[in-house]
């Protein structure tokens, strides 16, 4: 009888099949497709996918729900295969903090933040501190639903120093380890008296700053204390040196100035015409016009203050080009108004702007006329003395996890340097492993655990802490889970997006040909595979009368 033949045959080609066809469709299946992840359990399942083999071009989390702190250290850990890219809930805001990169007690920082909400949604931002808030600023995200800004804070004592930034519902948590300096000392070099000279020191003094003028009225008469316009003495008592439009300075004066700033540490500012002939190497091209606020582009570091774009017209001196490393922080139309750029230890900038006071005197803008001096003069005196710089990139996080340690060296001088300590919070020392990172030249990376809560101090073997971390008891609410999520997709090259613009992303970056739907499912077919070879064998033994 060929019935039962048959029946055994049609069995057998089936189990072969369940058996090869998966492995036919992964070997024929073309590139990887985006892994997408609904939620904590689909992440669970693709956990050996992610991080082991061939990584996806992307990984998706789709879920709405705040990630649990287990969901974090996988993603992380896949997010360095892959670009991260997560949605938001709607009209849910998340927003992630940067810790100013050097702070100095008395002097201008910047604490970044990046929000991450609707498109062309509307968020108020407050930045706080132990004494309550400190600054707030209404933002408007661009039609990705992000935007990216920074506060300026002048931390007033050394020490440990924390800040929160609130986005909405959302807020997260930085600090800063703010080393001592104190109200910056300026210099201000200038000729026959004049309202800019007059409105800039007033501004400074203003500000805190201690400053000391030296007028050159001509026929070598001056205007200051001891005779002279700049002078070692002179030097040895100040941060920053200002030489304002007009001032004559002689090539030894100029020749003095940049020795000291690469030499020391000090900051010089050019205003004017004092960029001649591309004095400090920053400028090229210059030619004198006048320049109107609306005019004027800004492109400055966090930690500077722009004036504003009203409508006045100020004399100016621009140049045409910054020179090779040098960068233009200021421009009108195609001209430079403002370049810096750092002289050895120090730092040099050029401001073409020779009015400013207008902005005081006309606009009414008196703030905004001090702070631009001040943040202007703060990043003059502020350069990094030191060759060796500490930076703990996430500075406050829950105690248990492993926290990385990044040291700049400038000068290439690691190797003779004492070992880095980290000073734990029940005050026992260890020293930190510090390891080149082949791909970044002077940069060194190290780790360490901070098993319980409170503050951890690092400094290199003999001289004051540089650097600290704050580890918190626990990990933090929904709020700060959802930051982190942003700062792992930030990190790893993706973003968070709205939940509705998830799955276009991702469609776009699927490769031509990769498999889209879901894996085969082996397990289910080799059980129905084996369900119908139990079947077909019955109803053979029934067909020939068998037990």
């Amino acid at each position: 009888m060929r019935t039962p033949l048959i029946l055994r045959a049609l069995v057998l080609l089936l189990l072969g099949l369940a058996l090869a066809l998966p492995s036919v469709w992964r070997r024929k299946g073309g590139p990887a497709a985006p892994a997408w992840i609904a939620d904590a359990r689909a992440l669970d399942r693709q956990a050996d996918s992610l991080l082991v083999g061939r990584a996806p071009p992307a990984i998706a989390r789709a879920s709405t729900e705040p990630p649990t702190a287990a969901e974090l250290e996988l993603l992380a850990a896949a997010a360095r295969r892959a670009p991260l890219y997560a949605s938001l809930p709607a009209r849910t805001v998340s927003v992630q903090v940067d810790a100013p990169a050097r702070a100095l007690s008395g002097r201008a920082a910047a604490v970044g933040f990046r929000v991450s909400a609707g498109a062309n949604d509307s968020v108020l931002v407050r930045l706080s501190d132990e004494t309550g808030v400190l600054d707030s600023l209404r933002v408007r995200t661009g039609a990705d639903g992000r935007y990216a800004g920074a506060f300026r804070v002048r931390p007033p004592r050394p020490g440990w120093r924390e800040w929160n930034v609130q986005a909405g519902d959302a807020s997260a948590r930085t600090g800063a380890w703010v080393d001592s300096a104190g109200a910056p000392r300026v210099l201000v070099r200038a000729g026959f008296p004049h309202w800019e000279s007059k409105f800039l020191v007033r501004a400074l003094e203003e500000s805190g700053a201690t400053v000391e003028t030296a007028y050159d009225l001509g026929r070598g008469q001056f205007v200051v204390q001891g005779g002279s316009g700049v002078s070692a003495d002179r030097l040895a008592r100040a941060d920053a040196v200002i030489l304002l439009n007009g001032a004559p300075v002689g090539d030894g004066e100029r020749r003095m100035l940049q020795d000291w700033a690469a030499a020391r540490g000090g900051g010089v500012l050019l205003v004017g015409g004092q960029a001649r002939g591309g004095a400090f190497g920053l400028t090229d091209g210059l030619r004198a016009r006048s320049v109107d606020g609306p005019s004027l582009t800004w492109m400055l570091p966090p930690e500077l203050a722009p004036l504003p774009a009203d409508r006045v017209r100020s004399g100016a001196v621009v140049f045409g080009a910054a020179r090779a490393g040098a960068a233009m922080a200021v421009m009108s139309g195609d001209a430079g108004v403002l370049a810096m750029r750092p002289l050895g230890r120090g730092r040099a900038a050029s401001l073409g702007l020779t009015e400013t006071w207008r902005w005081r005197m006309e606009a009414g803008r008196v703030r905004e006329h001090r702070e631009f001096w001040r943040a202007l003069v703060d990043w003059l005196a502020s350069a990094p003395r030191d060759p060796l710089t500490v930076q703990v990139p996430e500075p406050v996080g829950p105690a248990g996890t492993r926290r990385e340690i990044v040291v700049y060296d400038a000068g290439g001088t690691a190797a003779s340097a004492p070992p880095l300590v980290v000073t734990r919070p029940d005050r026992r020392a260890d020293t930190v492993s510090l390891v080149a990172d082949p791909a970044r030249p002077g940069v060194l990376r190290g780790a360490f655990l901070p098993a319980d809560s409170g503050m951890y101090t690092f400094a290199f073997a003999g001289r004051a802490p540089s650097a600290a971390y704050r580890a918190t008891a626990a990990a933090g609410p929904a709020d700060d889970a959802w930051a982190r999520l942003a700062m792992l997709a930030s990190s790893s090259g993706g973003r968070m997006l709205p939940a509705d613009s998830l799955r276009p992303a991702m469609r776009r970056l699927t490769p031509e040909g990769a498999g889209g739907g879901a894996p085969l499912p082996l397990g289910w077919m080799l059980f129905w595979a084996l369900l119908l070879a139990a079947g077909a064998e019955w109803a053979i033994r029934r067909l020939r009368g068998q037990a």
